[in-house]
C-alpha cells in the first residue's frame, strides 16, 4: 500500500505543479525541493541536485529529472507517474491558450500578460538555482560552479565542453 500511496502523492504533486509550468519545469525546483527534501525527507539536497545535474547532461528533454525523482521514490512506476502527471495538464493548457492567443493577436493585453510572465519566470528560475547551490558539497564544487558560470557568460564555448571539463575536474579533485 505504501508504494501506491507514494504514486498518488507523486501524481498529486506534479498535477498541481503542472499548472505552474510557465517557462518549463526549472522554476518549479523550489516546490519540488520542498516536497522531496524538506517536507517528506525522501532524499537529501545533494541527491536532489545530483538528479537535476544528471538529467541536464543526459540527451533528451531537460525534464528528465522529474522522472528521476519519481524513480528514486517508487521505481519505474514512479518515473512514469511523474512524467505523465507533469505533462498532461500543460499539454491541454498549451493547446487551449494557443488557440486563445491566436484570437487575441491584436489585443494589447496579450503583450502585457507576456511581459508580466517573463520576470516572474526568471525569478522562479533564480530561486531554483539558489536551492541547487545549497546542495554543492564543498568549496571545490562552489569553485567549479563559479568557473562554469564565468566561462559560460564570457565565451561562446558549447555547454557540452563545460560538462565534460566538469566531469574531468570532478574525477581529478575527487569530488
Amino acid at each position: 500500500m505504501k508504494g501506491s500511496d507514494e504514486l498518488v502523492n507523486i501524481a498529486l504533486l506534479y498535477v498541481s505543479l503542472s499548472f505552474l509550468c510557465i517557462g518549463g519545469t526549472i522554476p518549479l525546483i523550489p516546490d519540488m525541493h520542498r516536497f522531496f527534501v524538506d517536507t517528506r525527507g525522501l532524499m537529501t539536497t545533494t541527491e536532489f541536485a545530483g538528479y537535476i545535474a544528471l538529467a541536464q547532461v543526459a540527451p533528451g528533454p531537460n525534464i528528465l529529472y522529474i522522472a528521476l525523482f519519481g524513480y528514486h521514490v517508487a521505481g519505474i512506476a514512479g518515473a512514469l507517474t511523474a512524467l505523465g502527471a507533469i505533462s498532461v495538464v500543460p499539454f491541454i493548457l498549451t493547446v487551449c491558450v494557443t488557440k486563445m492567443f491566436a484570437r487575441l493577436q491584436a489585443n494589447p493585453w496579450r503583450e502585457i500578460v507576456l511581459r508580466g510572465l517573463a520576470p516572474v519566470t526568471v525569478g522562479l528560475m533564480f530561486a531554483g538555482c539558489m536551492l541547487l547551490i545549497r546542495g554543492l558539497p564543498d568549496w571545490r564544487a562552489w569553485a567549479l560552479a563559479a568557473v562554469a558560470f564565468v566561462v559560460f557568460m564570457l565565451t561562446k564555448l558549447h555547454p557540452l565542453w563545460m560538462i565534460g571539463a566538469g566531469a574531468i575536474a570532478g574525477v581529478a579533485l575527487k569530488m
